[in-house]
């Protein structure tokens, strides 16, 4: 029994790692929630609006802060392993970190600035504490990333969604009796980064090459920083269309609106939880085979990990239909009136997510600029629809431009990255595995002679 367990989990490996990496970021998925559901239930929807906007905006900034440094990583050290470029693997690891370091000390400095022209700005214990976030949350984007590639996905994602959290979990439930602070929230997140910063790097250097290590460095700055700018463009432009209707809502509504809709949205977001998810194991295997030639091996690895994905979303998706109500009255009676905005989003979530990891396979496969561009007329197209409907509709006018837009374009992207790089990434990928079961299954059904 055993010897076959471990030839079903060997054959299976692909399939194994995705489960293993959505119920880790499904983990982290949950922890924020409840986060988010003790800040709701002990503060004002006023208050909660700020601490909502806020983060939104600060984790949107640390997305464009890292300067496309999380994807440059993970495709160089793809490309340059195949060759056995040590110095130039080793070169790019430092780059990363150097370039990562520097952008997010020039956004600390425009958050620091862009704050003085708010109508209200930042307290300045509250405006060091998101200075604080930013700084984390930006530089654990990089080293979640190079560790996941040098180290792999258990170290760097544990701790990348769950580590973190906890703490914030602690501190959030140390203050319950109403005292519970935008200064104090931010603060203990940034603490908590900070904390699995290092528990990456230290796993990173243990187990760093050996011939990397004691190779010369070598730079290619110029190309490098080339394709950081259409990572980073692409990245910053995903983030804020992932952040952009709670911002918005928050300036052109009311931060009550905008809680209701960040309350939906979270909760909506597992789906989202699961395609970064998957997009995190996918993304590492996905440079490694695309540059040795290995398509069909590489379709495998997305079929297998698409079959979980289904599996998994599919029941989620009915669960939330059936009880956005009684879900959102956790976080309160007021957040009820979230019922339509939830209902749209994890609509659209659902097929994004069915869609496949398309966007960041093109992404690390040399289709940043394609990519790049894509986000950007999808976000402009949002942003229109947003101006229009959030100040008529609120919330459910926010979710419905989502909507509109996200769902046509995901699977757009599918179609793109299957005609230009030879492999389908949605759920479709599944169906020859299922036929084949079929078959089999009638086969054995049928009457034997």
């Amino acid at each position: 029994m055993l010897a076959k367990l471990q030839s079903f989990v060997a054959s299976h490996q692909a399939m194994a790692g995705a489960v293993l990496a959505l119920a880790i970021k499904g983990g982290g998925a949950v922890l924020m929630i409840v986060v988010f559901t003790l800040a709701a239930r002990t503060m004002s929807a006023g208050a909660f609006g700020d601490i909502a906007v806020w983060f939104n905006v600060l984790s949107c900034l640390a997305v464009a802060a890292v300067f496309g440094q999380e994807n440059l990583i993970v495709r160089s050290w793809a490309e340059y392993g195949s060759g056995g470029q040590f110095g130039l693997m080793a070169g790019a690891y430092r780059f990363g970190w150097t370039t990562s370091a520097a952008a997010t000390v020039i956004a600390c400095i425009a958050l620091i600035v862009g704050d003085q022209f708010m109508s209200a700005p930042l307290p300045l214990p509250a405006l060091g504490a998101a200075i604080a976030f930013l700084a984390a949350q930006s530089m654990l984007h990089y080293s979640s990333h190079s560790c996941r590639t040098i180290h792999g996905f258990r170290v760097s994602e544990f701790n990348r969604e769950l580590t973190w959290r906890l703490v914030l979990l602690l501190v959030v439930a140390l203050h319950l009796h109403g005292d519970l602070t935008l200064t104090t929230f931010f603060a203990a997140a940034a603490a908590g980064m900070c904390l699995s910063i290092a528990i990456q790097t230290v796993a990173t250097f243990r187990k760093f090459p050996a011939e990397v290590a004691a190779a010369r460095r070598q730079f290619a700055r110029k190309e490098w920083f080339a394709r950081a700018r259409s990572m980073c463009l692409s990245a910053s432009v995903e983030a804020m269309g992932q952040y952009a209707e709670v911002i918005l809502l928050g300036f052109l509504v009311a931060p009550a609106a905008a809680a209701t809709y960040f309350i939906a949205a979270r909760i909506a977001n597992i789906f989202a939880m699961i395609s970064s998810g998957l997009n995190t194991y996918t993304v590492t295997q996905v440079s490694t085979l695309h540059f040795a030639g290995e398509i069909e091996g590489l379709q495998h690895v997305l079929r297998s990990v698409m079959t979980v994905v289904f599996v998994l979303v599919t029941p989620l998706f009915i669960l939330l239909v059936i009880a956005a109500s009684p879900i959102l009255s956790i976080f309160g009676p007021s957040y009820v009136a979230g019922y339509v905005p939830l209902v749209v989003l994890a609509s659209a979530s659902f097929i994004v997510t069915l869609s496949g990891p398309a966007s960041g396979i093109l992404m690390v496969t040399g289709g940043e600029r394609l990519w790049s561009r894509i986000a950007i007329l999808s976000l402009m197209l949002r942003v229109l629809l947003m101006l229009y409907l959030a100040p008529r509709y609120g919330a459910s006018g926010a979710a419905f431009g989502w909507a509109i837009v996200n769902a046509p374009v995901a699977i757009g992207v599918s179609l793109l990255c299957r005609k230009r790089r030879g492999v389908d990434s949605s759920v479709l990928s599944i169906l020859p595995g299922l036929r084949m079961l079929t078959h089999a299954a009638r086969a054995q059904l049928a009457p034997r002679p």
